[in-house]
């Protein structure tokens, strides 16, 4: 396993246990929605932001349709998580959305860690 791998997998973990973290302090003190808003906030921005980031590096610009659905997703995300921050306004459904929003990004985190863990690759996309 090469050294990037090792950083990628201890990157995982550590987002594993910060999601993980933030369910069990948000469900000691009642606030796990308002937590997992942030925490899909952050996860919003920093997946929208390693695209752009990725985009500029490369020279010739195909972007997929899974692709397009990931990021349409994303901005979902970070529109939902936004609106429930900044409003007073705490319905019900917008607490399962971002407990919903919450869960995919652990259960897609979880995943890539098995994968990794599973699979050795030759070279990170």
């Amino acid at each position: 396993m090469g050294k990037t791998d090792q950083w990628v997998i201890i990157a995982m973990g550590f987002l594993i246990l910060l999601h993980l973290s933030v369910l069990a302090i948000g469900y000691f003190t009642a606030k796990v929605a308002y937590l997992a808003a942030f925490t899909n906030l952050a996860a919003g921005v920093s997946i929208i932001l390693y695209w752009v980031i990725r985009q500029i590096q490369i020279e010739q610009h195909i972007i997929e349709t899974r692709e397009l659905v990931v990021l349409l997703g994303e901005v979902l995300v970070l529109s939902a998580a936004a609106f429930y921050i900044t409003t007073s306004q705490r319905d019900t459904w917008f607490k399962v959305l971002q407990y919903i929003f919450f869960g995919i990004h652990l259960f897609a985190l979880s995943l890539g860690l098995i994968f990794m863990l599973t699979f050795k690759m030759n070279k990170l996309i």
